[in-house]
């Protein structure tokens, strides 16, 4: 029997690319305004939470083991990166959905862990380990809605999980995710980020707490970014920071075992 080829996740991660592409510019086809891209993200995150949710079943029937589950949140405590269209759907949700009495403590989390990160290199905020501004008694207030880069960070060991945040400077402590996952959901948010950019809109990615942190100090900088503007004072990566960056992603999901 002819030995069973395993998957190029390089590939994977061009289909999904595709698929992005093809429900952005579907959702935008009649204009770019906030209901478009409203609806264009539940339908993104719809797709890739029924993806991981098959993925977890099939590692299920192959034995291997999948650690993530409610309550677990040491992955909440490093850097996430978002994009602007993940912005919008989140501050839509806090709007409809997070009662006031929880909106103060999240915005003064937001402030003061911007303050921090907010002037570090790529090196530094990667391996900077702190409370996600959204994460309160081991729950995500915005699970709804939480980034792509949340949803497909899938691990085979809690305590791997855990290694890598008491160790954040330690490069051979590296949460032990699967590969499938990442590639898909960078390549579902890549894909969209090229259709709107191509729709005017000028994609950016960055740190979530630096993009909150603008959305409370003016609830318009959304609407600004829709009529394609580029309001959010975002500095340049280097070329230095742009490698390490690029070298830490592609690092992760390299030590687990992915279906066959």
């Amino acid at each position: 029997m002819p030995e069973k080829k395993r998957p190029d996740y390089k590939d994977i991660g061009a289909i999904f690319f595709q698929d992005g592409y093809r429900l952005a510019r579907q959702y935008t086809s009649g204009g770019i305004n906030r209901n478009a891209i409203l609806q264009l993200m539940g339908v993104a995150y719809e797709s890739i939470d029924g993806l991981i949710d098959s993925f977890r079943k099939r590692c299920e029937r192959e034995g291997l083991p999948v650690d993530c589950r409610k309550g677990c949140s040491w992955c909440c405590r490093q850097a996430v990166l978002a994009s602007n269209h993940e912005i919008l759907a989140i501050q839509q949700y806090l709007k409809d959905q997070v009662p006031e009495t929880l909106l103060e403590g999240i915005i003064n989390r937001t402030r003061n862990k911007n303050a921090v990160t907010g002037g570090m290199s790529a090196m530094e905020f990667l391996h900077y380990m702190h409370s996600c501004p959204f994460l309160e008694n081991g729950s995500c207030l915005i699970y709804q809605v939480r980034p792509m880069a949340c949803r497909s960070y899938l691990s085979s060991s809690a305590r791997s999980c855990r290694d890598q945040h008491d160790h954040p400077d330690d490069r051979t402590k590296m949460a032990t995710l699967y590969d499938f996952p990442l590639r898909a959901g960078r390549g579902i948010n890549e894909g969209i980020r090229s259709a709107l950019m191509e729709k005017g809109l000028i994609p950016t990615e960055w740190l979530l707490e630096t993009f909150m942190a603008a959305v409370f100090e003016d609830e318009l900088i959304l609407d600004s970014w829709l009529a394609g503007n580029t309001p959010f004072n975002i500095r340049t990566l280097t070329r230095e920071e742009n490698l390490y960056l690029r070298e830490y992603q592609d690092n992760q999901g390299t030590s687990a075992q992915d279906p066959g």
